[in-house]
Protein backbone atom coordinates (compact mmCIF):
# COMPACT_ATOMS: atom_id res chain seq x y z
CA UNK A 1 0.00 0.00 0.00
CA UNK A 2 1.17 3.51 -0.82
CA UNK A 3 1.33 4.67 2.81
CA UNK A 4 3.83 6.92 4.55
CA UNK A 5 5.48 4.01 6.34
CA UNK A 6 9.02 3.68 7.65
CA UNK A 7 9.01 0.02 6.54
CA UNK A 8 6.71 -3.02 6.38
CA UNK A 9 8.12 -5.90 8.41
CA UNK A 10 5.38 -8.53 8.84
CA UNK A 11 6.45 -11.94 7.56
CA UNK A 12 4.30 -14.99 8.42
CA UNK A 13 7.38 -17.21 8.13
CA UNK A 14 8.76 -15.66 11.34
CA UNK A 15 5.83 -17.15 13.33
CA UNK A 16 5.43 -14.10 15.58
CA UNK A 17 2.19 -14.17 17.58
CA UNK A 18 2.22 -10.66 19.10
CA UNK A 19 4.11 -7.38 19.28
CA UNK A 20 4.91 -6.58 22.92
CA UNK A 21 5.45 -2.99 24.04
CA UNK A 22 8.19 -2.25 26.59
CA UNK A 23 8.26 0.66 29.02
CA UNK A 24 10.21 3.74 28.07
CA UNK A 25 10.77 2.59 24.50
CA UNK A 26 10.16 4.40 21.23
CA UNK A 27 6.93 3.45 19.46
CA UNK A 28 7.34 2.93 15.71
CA UNK A 29 4.69 2.77 13.01
CA UNK A 30 6.14 -0.47 11.64
CA UNK A 31 5.66 -2.30 14.95
CA UNK A 32 2.08 -1.15 15.46
CA UNK A 33 1.24 -2.09 11.88
CA UNK A 34 2.89 -5.48 12.35
CA UNK A 35 0.58 -6.23 15.28
CA UNK A 36 -2.42 -5.51 13.07
CA UNK A 37 -0.99 -7.73 10.33
CA UNK A 38 -0.34 -10.57 12.80
CA UNK A 39 -3.93 -10.46 14.04
CA UNK A 40 -5.41 -10.31 10.54
CA UNK A 41 -3.21 -13.22 9.41
CA UNK A 42 -4.40 -15.31 12.36
CA UNK A 43 -8.10 -14.50 11.97
CA UNK A 44 -8.17 -14.95 8.19
CA UNK A 45 -6.18 -18.18 8.31
CA UNK A 46 -8.54 -19.55 10.95
CA UNK A 47 -11.59 -18.53 8.90
CA UNK A 48 -10.17 -20.21 5.78
CA UNK A 49 -9.38 -23.42 7.67
CA UNK A 50 -12.92 -23.55 9.08
CA UNK A 51 -14.92 -22.36 6.06
CA UNK A 52 -12.72 -23.13 3.08
CA UNK A 53 -11.44 -20.73 0.42
CA UNK A 54 -14.89 -19.18 -0.19
CA UNK A 55 -18.22 -19.59 1.60
CA UNK A 56 -21.31 -17.59 2.48
CA UNK A 57 -23.93 -17.77 5.26
CA UNK A 58 -27.24 -18.65 3.53
CA UNK A 59 -30.40 -16.65 4.17
CA UNK A 60 -33.60 -18.59 4.95
CA UNK A 61 -35.75 -16.34 2.75
CA UNK A 62 -33.33 -15.16 0.08
CA UNK A 63 -30.37 -15.88 -2.12
CA UNK A 64 -27.79 -15.06 0.53
CA UNK A 65 -24.59 -13.10 0.09
CA UNK A 66 -23.56 -12.32 -3.50
CA UNK A 67 -26.22 -14.53 -5.06
CA UNK A 68 -26.56 -13.86 -8.80
CA UNK A 69 -30.05 -13.52 -10.28
CA UNK A 70 -32.26 -11.71 -12.83
CA UNK A 71 -29.94 -11.92 -15.82
CA UNK A 72 -31.38 -10.08 -18.84
CA UNK A 73 -28.50 -10.22 -21.31
CA UNK A 74 -27.09 -6.85 -20.25
CA UNK A 75 -26.85 -7.09 -16.47
CA UNK A 76 -27.76 -9.20 -13.45
CA UNK A 77 -28.45 -8.53 -9.79
CA UNK A 78 -26.19 -9.36 -6.86
CA UNK A 79 -28.00 -10.21 -3.62
CA UNK A 80 -27.14 -8.54 -0.31
CA UNK A 81 -25.25 -10.46 2.35
CA UNK A 82 -21.77 -11.66 3.31
CA UNK A 83 -19.12 -13.91 1.85
CA UNK A 84 -15.71 -14.95 3.15
CA UNK A 85 -12.97 -15.18 0.53
CA UNK A 86 -9.71 -16.62 1.85
CA UNK A 87 -10.96 -15.50 5.27
CA UNK A 88 -11.61 -11.91 4.15
CA UNK A 89 -15.08 -10.63 5.02
CA UNK A 90 -16.89 -9.16 1.99
CA UNK A 91 -20.23 -7.41 2.49
CA UNK A 92 -22.77 -6.47 -0.17
CA UNK A 93 -25.80 -4.21 0.29
CA UNK A 94 -27.39 -5.45 -2.92
CA UNK A 95 -26.57 -4.12 -6.37
CA UNK A 96 -26.43 -5.06 -10.03
CA UNK A 97 -23.48 -5.70 -12.30
CA UNK A 98 -23.15 -2.14 -13.61
CA UNK A 99 -23.76 -0.37 -10.30
CA UNK A 100 -21.39 -2.30 -8.03
CA UNK A 101 -19.65 0.27 -5.78
CA UNK A 102 -16.03 -0.47 -6.69
CA UNK A 103 -16.52 -1.68 -10.25
CA UNK A 104 -16.57 1.68 -12.03
CA UNK A 105 -17.62 -0.09 -15.21
CA UNK A 106 -18.17 1.73 -18.50
CA UNK A 107 -20.84 0.53 -20.98
CA UNK A 108 -18.79 2.11 -23.77
CA UNK A 109 -15.89 -0.20 -23.02
CA UNK A 110 -16.32 -3.53 -24.80
CA UNK A 111 -14.42 -5.55 -22.20
CA UNK A 112 -16.87 -4.40 -19.49
CA UNK A 113 -19.94 -5.72 -21.29
CA UNK A 114 -21.21 -9.16 -20.42
CA UNK A 115 -20.32 -11.92 -22.94
CA UNK A 116 -22.91 -13.12 -25.42
CA UNK A 117 -21.90 -16.74 -24.81
CA UNK A 118 -21.49 -18.72 -21.57
CA UNK A 119 -19.43 -17.09 -18.84
CA UNK A 120 -18.33 -17.51 -15.24
CA UNK A 121 -19.27 -14.83 -12.72
CA UNK A 122 -16.61 -14.50 -10.05
CA UNK A 123 -15.57 -12.24 -7.20
CA UNK A 124 -12.18 -10.52 -7.11
CA UNK A 125 -11.14 -9.26 -3.66
CA UNK A 126 -8.22 -7.05 -2.65
CA UNK A 127 -7.38 -4.24 -0.24
CA UNK A 128 -6.49 -0.63 -0.93
CA UNK A 129 -5.13 2.17 1.21
CA UNK A 130 -7.57 4.98 1.99
CA UNK A 131 -6.23 8.32 3.25
CA UNK A 132 -7.92 11.42 4.63
CA UNK A 133 -8.22 12.76 1.10
CA UNK A 134 -10.34 9.83 -0.12
CA UNK A 135 -12.22 9.67 3.22
CA UNK A 136 -12.28 13.16 4.83
CA UNK A 137 -13.95 11.89 8.01
CA UNK A 138 -10.64 10.25 8.96
CA UNK A 139 -9.09 13.67 9.62
CA UNK A 140 -9.52 15.20 13.08
CA UNK A 141 -10.92 18.70 12.49
CA UNK A 142 -9.75 19.80 15.93
CA UNK A 143 -6.21 19.85 14.51
CA UNK A 144 -7.21 22.74 12.25
CA UNK A 145 -8.43 23.23 8.70
CA UNK A 146 -4.89 22.79 7.39
CA UNK A 147 -3.80 20.41 10.11
CA UNK A 148 -1.87 17.22 9.48
CA UNK A 149 -3.45 13.93 8.60
CA UNK A 150 -2.83 11.15 11.08
CA UNK A 151 -3.71 7.56 10.27
CA UNK A 152 -4.89 5.84 7.11
CA UNK A 153 -7.26 2.93 6.56
CA UNK A 154 -7.14 -0.39 4.74
CA UNK A 155 -10.37 -1.06 2.86
CA UNK A 156 -11.64 -4.34 1.43
CA UNK A 157 -12.58 -3.95 -2.23
CA UNK A 158 -14.70 -6.55 -4.01
CA UNK A 159 -15.51 -6.59 -7.71
CA UNK A 160 -17.93 -8.86 -9.58
CA UNK A 161 -16.31 -9.94 -12.85
CA UNK A 162 -17.23 -12.06 -15.88
CA UNK A 163 -14.94 -14.65 -17.48
CA UNK A 164 -15.97 -15.77 -21.00
CA UNK A 165 -16.02 -19.54 -21.54
CA UNK A 166 -15.96 -21.71 -24.63
CA UNK A 167 -19.35 -22.88 -25.82
CA UNK A 168 -18.40 -26.56 -25.56
CA UNK A 169 -16.54 -26.22 -22.25
CA UNK A 170 -17.81 -28.40 -19.38
CA UNK A 171 -20.07 -26.63 -16.89
CA UNK A 172 -18.14 -26.08 -13.63
CA UNK A 173 -19.65 -27.12 -10.31
CA UNK A 174 -18.96 -26.08 -6.71
CA UNK A 175 -15.95 -28.35 -6.40
CA UNK A 176 -14.28 -27.60 -9.71
CA UNK A 177 -15.06 -23.88 -10.04
CA UNK A 178 -12.44 -22.72 -7.53
CA UNK A 179 -9.72 -24.77 -9.20
CA UNK A 180 -10.91 -23.58 -12.61
CA UNK A 181 -10.64 -19.94 -11.50
CA UNK A 182 -7.19 -20.51 -10.06
CA UNK A 183 -5.91 -21.99 -13.30
CA UNK A 184 -7.59 -19.57 -15.73
CA UNK A 185 -7.25 -16.26 -13.88
CA UNK A 186 -4.59 -16.40 -11.20
CA UNK A 187 -2.51 -18.91 -13.13
CA UNK A 188 -2.36 -16.56 -16.13
CA UNK A 189 0.17 -14.44 -14.24
CA UNK A 190 2.54 -17.30 -13.43
CA UNK A 191 5.46 -17.50 -13.26
CA UNK A 192 5.48 -14.19 -11.39
CA UNK A 193 8.31 -11.70 -11.62
CA UNK A 194 11.21 -12.00 -9.18
CA UNK A 195 13.32 -9.12 -7.90
CA UNK A 196 16.36 -8.68 -5.70
CA UNK A 197 17.80 -5.45 -4.27
CA UNK A 198 21.24 -4.37 -3.11
CA UNK A 199 23.56 -1.39 -2.86
CA UNK A 200 26.18 -1.37 -5.57
CA UNK A 201 26.53 -4.61 -7.53
CA UNK A 202 27.30 -7.82 -5.61
CA UNK A 203 30.55 -9.44 -6.74
CA UNK A 204 28.87 -12.80 -7.33
CA UNK A 205 25.18 -13.00 -7.99
CA UNK A 206 24.87 -15.49 -10.84
CA UNK A 207 24.00 -19.20 -10.59
CA UNK A 208 26.40 -21.00 -8.30
CA UNK A 209 28.09 -17.75 -7.31
CA UNK A 210 29.40 -17.07 -10.82
CA UNK A 211 29.76 -13.42 -11.83
CA UNK A 212 26.63 -12.12 -13.53
CA UNK A 213 26.63 -10.07 -16.71
CA UNK A 214 25.75 -6.66 -15.27
CA UNK A 215 26.87 -3.05 -15.50
CA UNK A 216 29.95 -2.14 -13.53
CA UNK A 217 29.46 -1.38 -9.84
CA UNK A 218 29.26 2.28 -8.84
CA UNK A 219 32.51 3.93 -7.83
CA UNK A 220 31.22 4.23 -4.27
CA UNK A 221 29.25 1.21 -3.10
CA UNK A 222 26.65 1.42 -0.35
CA UNK A 223 23.62 3.60 0.19
CA UNK A 224 24.65 7.23 -0.18
CA UNK A 225 21.33 8.96 0.46
CA UNK A 226 21.06 11.62 3.18
CA UNK A 227 17.85 10.16 4.70
CA UNK A 228 16.24 6.84 5.49
CA UNK A 229 13.86 5.87 2.69
CA UNK A 230 11.34 3.20 1.78
CA UNK A 231 11.80 2.60 -1.95
CA UNK A 232 8.89 1.20 -3.89
CA UNK A 233 9.50 -0.49 -7.26
CA UNK A 234 6.16 -1.00 -9.03
CA UNK A 235 5.16 -2.49 -12.36
CA UNK A 236 3.35 0.10 -14.46
CA UNK A 237 2.58 -1.63 -17.75
CA UNK A 238 2.12 -5.35 -17.31
CA UNK A 239 3.39 -8.10 -19.59
CA UNK A 240 6.74 -9.74 -20.26
CA UNK A 241 10.24 -8.38 -20.62
CA UNK A 242 10.52 -6.01 -23.55
CA UNK A 243 6.99 -4.72 -23.01
CA UNK A 244 6.49 -4.37 -19.26
CA UNK A 245 7.59 -1.12 -17.62
CA UNK A 246 8.21 -0.05 -14.05
CA UNK A 247 8.34 3.09 -11.93
CA UNK A 248 9.81 3.79 -8.52
CA UNK A 249 9.43 6.09 -5.54
CA UNK A 250 11.71 6.81 -2.62
CA UNK A 251 8.64 7.56 -0.46
CA UNK A 252 6.66 4.35 -1.11
CA UNK A 253 4.55 6.33 -3.57
CA UNK A 254 2.86 8.18 -0.69
CA UNK A 255 3.37 11.71 -2.06
CA UNK A 256 -0.12 12.53 -3.33
CA UNK A 257 -1.53 15.95 -4.19
CA UNK A 258 -5.33 16.35 -4.18
CA UNK A 259 -6.72 17.76 -7.43
CA UNK A 260 -9.31 20.54 -7.56
CA UNK A 261 -9.81 20.61 -11.32
CA UNK A 262 -8.25 19.55 -14.62
CA UNK A 263 -8.33 21.84 -17.66
CA UNK A 264 -6.46 20.24 -20.53
CA UNK A 265 -2.86 19.87 -19.42
CA UNK A 266 -3.34 22.32 -16.53
CA UNK A 267 -4.10 20.84 -13.11
CA UNK A 268 -5.21 22.91 -10.11
CA UNK A 269 -4.22 21.35 -6.78
CA UNK A 270 -5.38 21.70 -3.20
CA UNK A 271 -1.73 21.98 -2.16
CA UNK A 272 1.72 21.75 -3.70
CA UNK A 273 2.90 19.56 -0.83
CA UNK A 274 3.93 19.86 2.79
CA UNK A 275 7.49 20.88 1.92
CA UNK A 276 10.12 20.63 -0.82
CA UNK A 277 10.70 16.96 0.00
CA UNK A 278 7.05 15.94 -0.12
CA UNK A 279 5.85 18.26 -2.86
CA UNK A 280 6.04 18.60 -6.61
CA UNK A 281 8.46 20.52 -8.81
CA UNK A 282 9.34 20.98 -12.46
CA UNK A 283 10.69 17.77 -13.97
CA UNK A 284 8.83 15.47 -11.57
CA UNK A 285 6.97 12.46 -12.94
CA UNK A 286 3.34 12.24 -11.79
CA UNK A 287 0.35 9.97 -12.34
CA UNK A 288 -3.22 11.30 -12.50
CA UNK A 289 -5.55 8.98 -10.58
CA UNK A 290 -8.91 8.83 -8.84
CA UNK A 291 -11.11 6.23 -7.15
CA UNK A 292 -12.27 4.84 -10.48
CA UNK A 293 -8.83 4.49 -12.07
CA UNK A 294 -7.38 2.90 -8.92
CA UNK A 295 -10.15 0.31 -8.85
CA UNK A 296 -9.95 -0.30 -12.60
CA UNK A 297 -6.24 -0.90 -12.20
CA UNK A 298 -7.04 -4.12 -10.32
CA UNK A 299 -7.69 -5.93 -13.59
CA UNK A 300 -7.09 -9.53 -14.56
CA UNK A 301 -5.77 -8.35 -17.92
CA UNK A 302 -2.19 -7.33 -18.67
CA UNK A 303 -3.17 -4.29 -20.72
CA UNK A 304 -5.64 -2.72 -18.28
CA UNK A 305 -5.13 -0.14 -15.57
CA UNK A 306 -2.01 1.67 -16.72
CA UNK A 307 -2.66 5.23 -17.77
CA UNK A 308 0.19 7.38 -19.02
CA UNK A 309 2.71 9.08 -16.76
CA UNK A 310 3.18 12.83 -17.04
CA UNK A 311 6.12 15.16 -16.52
CA UNK A 312 5.54 18.47 -14.73
CA UNK A 313 6.70 21.26 -17.06
CA UNK A 314 5.69 24.29 -14.99
CA UNK A 315 4.62 25.08 -11.43
CA UNK A 316 2.49 28.10 -10.49
CA UNK A 317 3.06 28.39 -6.74
CA UNK A 318 0.66 31.29 -6.27
CA UNK A 319 -2.20 29.57 -8.11
CA UNK A 320 -1.51 26.02 -6.83
CA UNK A 321 -1.39 24.89 -10.43
CA UNK A 322 0.94 22.64 -12.42
CA UNK A 323 1.29 22.17 -16.16
CA UNK A 324 1.77 18.66 -17.52
CA UNK A 325 3.46 17.59 -20.74
CA UNK A 326 0.19 16.25 -22.16
CA UNK A 327 -3.57 16.04 -21.70
CA UNK A 328 -5.38 12.99 -20.32
CA UNK A 329 -5.69 10.55 -23.21
CA UNK A 330 -8.97 10.29 -25.08
CA UNK A 331 -9.91 6.80 -23.99
CA UNK A 332 -13.06 5.62 -22.21
CA UNK A 333 -10.87 4.31 -19.38
CA UNK A 334 -8.94 7.53 -18.75
CA UNK A 335 -10.70 10.50 -20.31
CA UNK A 336 -12.75 11.28 -17.17
CA UNK A 337 -9.89 10.96 -14.67
CA UNK A 338 -9.75 14.19 -12.69
CA UNK A 339 -13.07 15.44 -14.12
CA UNK A 340 -15.39 13.99 -11.45
CA UNK A 341 -14.81 15.58 -8.00
CA UNK A 342 -16.74 12.87 -6.12
CA UNK A 343 -14.10 10.34 -7.28
CA UNK A 344 -11.43 12.27 -5.34
CA UNK A 345 -8.79 12.80 -8.06
CA UNK A 346 -5.13 13.25 -7.12
CA UNK A 347 -1.61 13.33 -8.52
CA UNK A 348 0.83 10.69 -7.30
CA UNK A 349 4.51 11.57 -7.60
CA UNK A 350 7.10 9.08 -8.79
CA UNK A 351 10.84 9.69 -8.53
CA UNK A 352 12.31 8.24 -11.73
CA UNK A 353 12.35 11.66 -13.38
CA UNK A 354 15.36 13.82 -14.15
CA UNK A 355 16.13 14.65 -10.52
CA UNK A 356 18.28 12.26 -8.53
CA UNK A 357 18.96 9.61 -11.20
CA UNK A 358 22.46 8.21 -11.54
CA UNK A 359 22.17 7.18 -15.20
CA UNK A 360 20.23 10.14 -16.61
CA UNK A 361 17.55 7.94 -18.18
CA UNK A 362 14.03 9.33 -17.75
CA UNK A 363 12.01 6.74 -19.61
CA UNK A 364 8.81 7.78 -21.39
CA UNK A 365 5.13 8.24 -20.68
CA UNK A 366 4.72 4.53 -19.85
CA UNK A 367 7.61 4.33 -17.38
CA UNK A 368 11.02 2.67 -17.49
CA UNK A 369 11.45 -0.37 -19.71
CA UNK A 370 11.82 -3.46 -17.55
CA UNK A 371 15.06 -5.31 -18.33
CA UNK A 372 15.83 -8.69 -16.80
CA UNK A 373 19.19 -10.15 -15.79
CA UNK A 374 21.02 -6.90 -15.02
CA UNK A 375 21.32 -4.53 -12.10
CA UNK A 376 19.26 -1.37 -12.64
CA UNK A 377 20.18 1.77 -10.73
CA UNK A 378 17.54 3.72 -8.84
CA UNK A 379 19.61 6.36 -7.05
CA UNK A 380 22.26 6.86 -4.34
CA UNK A 381 23.70 3.37 -4.82
CA UNK A 382 20.36 1.50 -4.59
CA UNK A 383 20.01 -1.10 -7.34
CA UNK A 384 17.42 -3.72 -8.24
CA UNK A 385 17.46 -6.72 -10.53
CA UNK A 386 14.55 -8.45 -12.28
CA UNK A 387 15.37 -12.13 -12.74
CA UNK A 388 14.59 -13.98 -15.99
CA UNK A 389 12.58 -17.19 -15.94
CA UNK A 390 14.41 -20.48 -16.09
CA UNK A 391 11.95 -22.44 -18.26
CA UNK A 392 9.42 -19.84 -19.41
CA UNK A 393 9.16 -16.03 -19.46
CA UNK A 394 8.21 -14.15 -16.33
CA UNK A 395 4.85 -12.36 -16.17
CA UNK A 396 4.60 -8.91 -14.64
CA UNK A 397 1.20 -7.65 -13.53
CA UNK A 398 0.25 -3.98 -13.38
CA UNK A 399 0.52 -2.92 -9.74
CA UNK A 400 2.99 -5.63 -8.64
CA UNK A 401 5.43 -3.98 -6.24
CA UNK A 402 8.45 -4.57 -4.04
CA UNK A 403 9.50 -2.51 -0.98
CA UNK A 404 13.19 -1.77 -0.32
CA UNK A 405 14.04 0.05 2.95
CA UNK A 406 17.32 1.99 2.78
CA UNK A 407 19.10 3.08 5.98
CA UNK A 408 21.73 5.78 6.44
CA UNK A 409 23.28 4.23 9.56
CA UNK A 410 24.19 0.97 7.85
CA UNK A 411 24.69 2.45 4.39
CA UNK A 412 22.69 -0.46 3.02
CA UNK A 413 19.23 -1.69 2.10
CA UNK A 414 17.25 -4.15 4.20
CA UNK A 415 16.82 -7.18 1.95
CA UNK A 416 16.99 -10.92 2.73
CA UNK A 417 20.32 -12.50 1.87
CA UNK A 418 21.73 -15.99 1.49
CA UNK A 419 24.34 -17.44 3.83
CA UNK A 420 26.95 -16.17 1.40
CA UNK A 421 25.54 -12.66 1.71
CA UNK A 422 23.93 -12.49 -1.74
CA UNK A 423 20.50 -10.84 -2.14
CA UNK A 424 17.71 -13.37 -2.56
CA UNK A 425 15.03 -13.31 -5.24
CA UNK A 426 11.56 -12.39 -4.02
CA UNK A 427 8.08 -12.48 -5.51
CA UNK A 428 6.11 -9.22 -5.39
CA UNK A 429 5.16 -8.01 -1.93
CA UNK A 430 1.71 -7.19 -3.33
CA UNK A 431 -0.96 -6.64 -4.43
CA UNK A 432 -2.54 -9.96 -3.29
CA UNK A 433 -5.80 -10.76 -5.09
CA UNK A 434 -8.33 -13.34 -3.91
CA UNK A 435 -11.00 -15.06 -5.98
CA UNK A 436 -14.32 -16.83 -5.47
CA UNK A 437 -16.73 -18.31 -8.07
CA UNK A 438 -20.32 -17.04 -7.89
CA UNK A 439 -22.29 -18.44 -10.83
CA UNK A 440 -22.27 -19.92 -14.32
CA UNK A 441 -24.53 -18.21 -16.87
CA UNK A 442 -25.34 -19.51 -20.34
CA UNK A 443 -27.47 -17.05 -22.40
CA UNK A 444 -29.87 -18.85 -24.75
CA UNK A 445 -31.45 -15.90 -26.52
CA UNK A 446 -34.03 -13.39 -25.35
CA UNK A 447 -34.86 -13.82 -21.66
CA UNK A 448 -33.93 -17.50 -21.69
CA UNK A 449 -30.72 -18.47 -19.89
CA UNK A 450 -29.22 -21.15 -17.71
CA UNK A 451 -27.81 -20.16 -14.33
CA UNK A 452 -25.84 -22.45 -12.00
CA UNK A 453 -25.06 -21.21 -8.48
CA UNK A 454 -21.40 -21.98 -7.68
CA UNK A 455 -21.24 -20.55 -4.17
CA UNK A 456 -20.58 -22.82 -1.20
CA UNK A 457 -22.96 -22.26 1.74
CA UNK A 458 -21.51 -22.59 5.22
CA UNK A 459 -23.98 -25.31 6.13
CA UNK A 460 -22.48 -27.54 3.42
CA UNK A 461 -18.92 -27.35 4.71
CA UNK A 462 -17.58 -30.59 6.15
Amino acid sequence: MHGDFSRVIFDPARRFSAVLSQQGRVQLDAEINEQTAILLHYVRTLATDLMGPAAYPPEPDGLGGFGVDAFDGDTFTVAPGRMYVDGILCECDGTDYWEQPDGHLDPEHEDDRLPSGPFLVYLRVWERLVTAWEAPWIREVALGANGPDTTARSRVVWQVCALPLERDAPVPDMRSATRFLRDRVRGAFEPRGLLSAATGRPKHDGPGGAPAASPAAPVSSGYRGPENQLYRVEVHRGGGEGWATYKWSRENGCVVLPVRSVDGASVELETLGRDDKLGVDTGDVVELLDDASVCRGASDRYDEGCGRLYTVTKVDHAGFRVELDGEPREDPRHRTVGQVPRRRPFLRRWDHGTSGRDDGYTGDEMGLLLREGEWLTLEDGVQVRFHPGEDEPRNYRHGDYWLVPARVLTGDVEWPRSRQGQPLRRRPHGVPYHYAPLAYIDPRGGDDFRLVDLRVPLAHRR
